[in-house]
């Protein structure tokens, strides 16, 4: 009687052992899909970056924030980037989407991306259409290599490719088949 006890305990434990081992194919998915897991997500982000006096330097905005934890990426859908100057909201970028880096070194900005200059009392507003952005915040620089259309009143250019200083002065540089329109006053 004992050894048929034995040998049913047994016979279960081996089952609950067979049904629960994961499949290898299981464990190789699981492994893939690591990359794509969130650890975390905000909506509405309002990120608000201040210099070392404590006047706000930056905004970082979002309609939905997802971290992901392999990679270290932060994706942002719909994302806003306003850079002050003396106080003043002097630069507003806005695009489809982005990828932030792990050390917040590199904002890529994904599909249509905008940007808004204010103007000041030497140059007027400006307002630049291009796509693919690559931003590096603590520098102030920007570049890309897709199309670029940048209009300032009446005036225009078209270009492939650009580089932008976004710090004051602020230079922006032109890298191919530029195209100009200029209206003199």
């Amino acid at each position: 009687m004992r050894i048929w006890l034995l040998l049913a305990l047994l016979t279960v434990l081996g089952i609950t052992w067979w049904a629960s081992r994961q499949e290898p194919a299981t464990m190789e998915s699981e492994r893939v899909d690591q990359d794509q897991v969130q650890d975390y997500f905000v909506r509405g982000l309002e990120l608000h970056l201040f210099d070392t006096q404590g006047r706000l330097s930056h905004i970082l905005e979002a309609n939905r924030l997802a971290h992901f934890k392999a990679s270290g990426i932060t994706r942002l859908q719909q994302p806003g980037y306003i850079l002050y100057e003396d106080k003043q909201p002097a630069w507003k970028i806005r695009a489809e989407k982005s990828d932030l880096s792990r050390d917040q070194s590199l904002l890529q900005l994904l599909g249509k991306t905008e940007i808004n200059w204010q103007g000041d009392d030497l140059r007027p507003p400006m307002h630049l259409i291009t796509s693919d952005l690559i931003v590096r915040p603590q520098t102030e620089y920007a570049e890309t290599a897709a199309p670029v259309t940048v209009t300032s009143g009446e005036n225009w250019i078209e270009s492939t490719g650009m580089q932008a200083w976004l710090k004051a002065p602020g230079k922006i540089r032109f890298l191919a088949q530029t195209r100009a329109h200029y209206v003199a006053q």
